[in-house]
């Protein structure tokens, strides 16, 4: 196979785990959803760029949206934004700093991008209140948790990213 088509397929699954870790291997505490969704955008983004990050993104979070309990609506497209900024920022970091990256030179730039998307999300949740009329007050209090579980989420994607990568760069070579 060549080296276009294995970049295709490995996009493929990695929008389908994004699917799977988001829908069916997430908790739901209310508004904080702890979930590992991220790894799949962060993993393609890291081993093809930034562009492959966004496009696992998109795909996965529309899929995700498509078959969860929200459905098509005015603000899909909205929802979609967050994940795809992920994949930008991580593969722009990838790109320019290489994708052989320890757990601790991993870990403030991804606490840094899990922020950015945290705070988009939060703005997109805010439009959507707007949208449909309900109160985004009775959100605000959840939003230094949402930051504290990107805390969290920095530390295991550092902690697993490294040694996918290894693997899958040592599995490409032979």
């Amino acid at each position: 196979m060549n080296r276009n088509a294995k970049r295709l397929v490995t996009d493929g699954l990695c929008a389908a785990l994004y699917v799977v870790l988001a829908s069916y291997l997430s908790l739901n505490l209310g508004p904080i959803k702890l979930s590992l969704d991220g790894l799949p955008i962060l993993l393609g983004a890291m081993l093809f760029g930034p562009m492959d990050g966004v496009v696992i993104a998109l795909v996965g979070n529309f899929l995700s949206q498509l078959l969860g309990p929200y459905g098509l609506s005015a603000t899909t497209a909205l929802w979609m934004l967050p994940p795809a900024l992920l994949g930008l920022l991580t593969g722009l970091y990838a790109t320019r700093r290489g994708r052989n990256q320890n757990a601790r030179r991993l870990f403030l730039p991804l606490l840094l991008f899990l922020a950015a998307d945290t705070t988009l999300t939060t703005g997109v949740m805010w439009v959507d209140c707007q949208v449909y009329h309900y109160a985004f007050a009775t959100y605000t209090p959840y939003i230094v948790w949402r930051y504290a579980a990107d805390l969290i989420k920095a530390v295991v994607y550092a902690l697993l990213l490294p040694p996918v990568i290894r693997a899958l760069g040592k599995e490409r070579r032979s």
